[in-house]
């Protein structure tokens, strides 16, 4: 279904005919300047025929927009993108790894890198790039990827106490086999999509409508952050770009990012050799040891009153099990 009548801004592309060829003169206006209220009137209504169009066959039902259409008896179209979309991945990576030496191994990393794309993320979801476009002609837009992580690092690590370290039996029991290993991760957000109330859905089945970014800031920055008082996102960061016009915020913005996943994990274990063959281990493992809170996403649909605040959890908190291992 070739549905690129209309451009960016409002402009026509190309002139497709319709049943009536209301569209083949080149002088006709663009299909969105007719305006929201005769676009959205009924065929058979006074604005339509002030206008000067009528139905594009026989016994057709609905409304101006759908009956400038090039094929006006489709009523919806389903968006997917085939082939979905391909990647393009740039990164700067860093490793050290240190070898198990005097009780002690580890291994840190650090990537600075950019995700960019055609909705290769998910081309056929609800939440993929297909459901983004502003515009029918849209195809396979090359933006930052919705996964883009440009900085990570990575720390994991393990730690036997030098105390008794070599030593099974007598105090050693009590007082040695100590061992420490942790995983940490940090992750900055990813990019963040803002979408508005979307007037021009109606007209050009298009499944989103984005505000114009301006110069202020997009996220407020100013201390600790409390979802009970506090909005994520400034909403002077975007304004309205008119009715029937697109915006120009991109597709993701990678200058307004959702909270950092940050995860710190910590086990501790005590092994006690019963004797030469048998040996107990007692395990007790932290998941987000210094129970720090991680936000979901906030709310990005700048037409919402509710725009910037956030209202869930995204980690759990602090969770503590133990363990008693037998080896044999």
């Amino acid at each position: 279904l070739d549905v690129s009548y209309i451009g960016n801004r409002g402009t026509r592309l190309t002139n497709h005919p319709t049943s009536m060829g209301l569209l083949n003169n080149m002088n006709h206006p663009s299909v969105l300047e007719y305006g929201a209220a005769v676009l959205n009137s009924d065929i058979n209504s006074q604005a339509a025929r002030d206008a000067g169009i009528g139905a594009p066959f026989p016994g057709f039902a609905g409304n101006v927009a759908q009956a400038l259409r090039p094929f006006p008896h489709v009523q919806s179209v389903n968006w997917r993108s085939v082939p979905t979309g391909n990647s393009i991945y740039h990164s700067m990576q860093l490793k050290l790894d240190k070898r198990f030496a005097n009780g002690l191994q580890f291994r840190a990393s650090y990537t600075y890198s950019r995700l960019q794309g055609t909705g290769s993320e998910n081309g056929q979801g609800a939440d993929g790039r297909s459901a983004r476009r502003q515009s029918p002609i849209e195809q396979h837009v090359k933006t930052l990827s919705s996964d883009d992580i440009p900085n990570s690092a990575f720390l994991a690590w393990t730690y036997q106490l030098p105390i008794m370290r070599n030593k099974k039996a007598g105090m050693a029991r009590l007082l040695g086999g100590w061992s420490f290993s942790g995983i940490f991760r940090f992750d900055q957000g990813r990019p963040i999509n803002t979408a508005m109330a979307n007037d021009l859905a109606g007209i050009l089945f298009n499944p989103q409508k984005r505000p114009d970014r301006t110069g202020s800031p997009g996220v407020n920055r100013s201390g600790k952050f409390d979802p009970n008082s506090d909005r994520y996102l400034n909403r002077d960061g975007w304004s309205d770009p008119g009715a029937l016009r697109f915006g120009n915020a991109p597709i993701n913005d990678g200058t307004v990012r959702g909270f950092a996943n940050i995860t710190e994990d910590l086990s501790i274990f005590k092994d006690i050799w019963l004797n030469e063959q048998l040996k107990m281990r007692w395990e007790t493992n932290f998941g987000n040891i210094f129970n720090r809170t991680i936000f979901c996403a906030p709310n990005s649909n700048w037409s919402a009153g509710a725009f910037g605040q956030v209202f869930q959890q995204c980690n759990i908190p602090r969770s503590i099990q133990f363990a008693l291992r037998v080896d044999f």
